[in-house]
């Protein structure tokens, strides 16, 4: 009996090494992912600080880098509170990024590298009226280097209802490469960014929470430029304006940032259908005969 209480306490001490190792690397982990947060915020600070003079009231042209140059072009405007935008994303398919860390840096690369997917891989930080982007969600491509993504900033500002004003940019990541600047994986985008703004427009109007969209002035011209990144682009100057149906969603629609969770929202979003106004299933119809008469005439 002695003998096996020995044995026992033996076992028993011999996980204390490897638990300590575990912590020790888990806390390791930790203060790096903090150092790299402190060291990008410090890194952005000109960005905050030009992008802080830009006034809510007008639209601006782009949004600013981490530098304070320009960045992508706005080219989206939604009104509709965070939940509404979330649910409607979620319906669509598309998926809440993931924040920039240690961890994160460390997956896309190396996801990048061997050509996988990563669903809700980050996006690099783009800057208007002081902050980081409010929202920023994707639809993932074959892998990690192509999605379809947009940043959204809350303006401050609301519509008639009283909901929220957002605006941002919509842009089509193409390639993955280390940034000049930190040296942190980043995106490169497609230089036709009225695609990327005219697909959103047609992936959320699909889902039935579109009930009125327009357009609205931004450069107000064709306009070629060059984003934070160096990558080129070209515009017709114009943004899309959408309002979205001022129905109750999911507090958790606006989150989703699994496949899990995707299809969650997915079998929530026909019992909510009924709850769309006429408008916005009109328009969803619409959408849905334009597509069908596009792929007849391509084949």
């Amino acid at each position: 009996m002695e003998v096996k209480s020995k044995a026992a306490r033996r076992t028993g001490t011999s996980y204390v090494p490897f638990f300590g190792i575990i912590i020790f690397f888990s806390l390791l982990a930790l203060v790096r992912i903090l150092l790299i947060r402190r060291k990008m915020r410090n890194a952005s600070r000109p960005g905050r600080a030009i992008s802080s003079e830009v006034s809510s009231n007008g639209l601006p042209l782009t949004s600013f880098n981490r530098d304070g140059d320009p960045g992508d072009p706005i080219n989206m405007q939604i009104c509709g509170i965070d939940g509404q935008i979330g649910a409607a994303f979620a319906s669509a398919g598309w998926y809440r990024a993931d924040e920039i860390d240690f961890i994160t840096s460390v997956r896309i690369s190396i996801d990048s590298i061997l050509g996988r997917s990563y669903t809700t891989a980050p996006v690099s930080n783009l800057f208007l009226f002081g902050r980081k982007e409010d929202l920023a969600f994707e639809r993932p491509g074959i892998n990690v280097r192509q999605r379809d993504h947009i940043r959204l900033w809350n303006t401050s500002r609301t519509g008639d209802d009283m909901r929220p004003i957002w605006i941002g940019g919509a842009t089509k990541d193409t390639k993955v490469e280390l940034s000049k600047t930190n040296h942190l994986p980043t995106h490169g985008i497609a230089p036709d960014v009225d695609d990327e703004r005219d697909l959103v427009v047609s992936e959320l109007a699909q889902t039935g929470f579109v009930i009125k969209d327009t357009t609205c002035p931004g450069f107000g011209k064709e306009t070629r430029g060059f984003n934070g990144c160096g990558d080129p682009y070209f515009t017709d100057g114009q943004v899309a304006a959408l309002t979205l149906a001022n129905v109750w969603t999911s507090p958790l629609a606006k989150h989703v940032h699994s496949s899990l969770g995707a299809r969650i929202i997915s079998m929530i979003a026909p019992l909510l259908r009924h709850r769309l106004p006429e408008a916005g299933l009109n328009r969803a119809a619409d959408e849905q005969a334009r597509l069908s008469q596009s792929a007849q005439v391509r084949s």
